[in-house]
């Protein structure tokens, strides 16, 4: 069972440097992809200081990754199509074969 996470660590890492994303941007948006749809509940997920996350959703958002949705705060995020297929790249061990 160690071996398989050391596995999934490595391959996520790996991706997280050829997709050339920043782990603290992959931590948001799997967190997104995952569930959690609130700043607040984003922050807590990924341990983020808030500030971060504020800059990386804003981030995302731009680069197509994530939808805010709602007229005022609290925001709900959203990942898109692009954002999915981003986390399913970062977490595929197919996705870059040879690593």
């Amino acid at each position: 069972m160690l071996m398989k996470a050391l596995d999934f660590i490595q391959i996520f890492a790996s991706n997280v440097r050829r997709l050339d994303f920043r782990l603290s941007s992959a931590q948001v948006i799997l967190a997104v992809i995952a569930g959690y749809r609130r700043h607040s509940t984003i922050t807590e997920a990924t341990r983020l200081h808030p500030n971060t996350v504020t800059n990386i959703l804003q981030d995302l958002i731009a680069q197509g990754y994530v939808n805010r949705i709602g007229d005022g705060r609290p925001y709900v995020y959203r990942p898109t199509a692009d954002g999915e297929q981003l986390a399913g790249n970062l977490l595929d061990k197919n996705t870059f074969p040879g690593t």
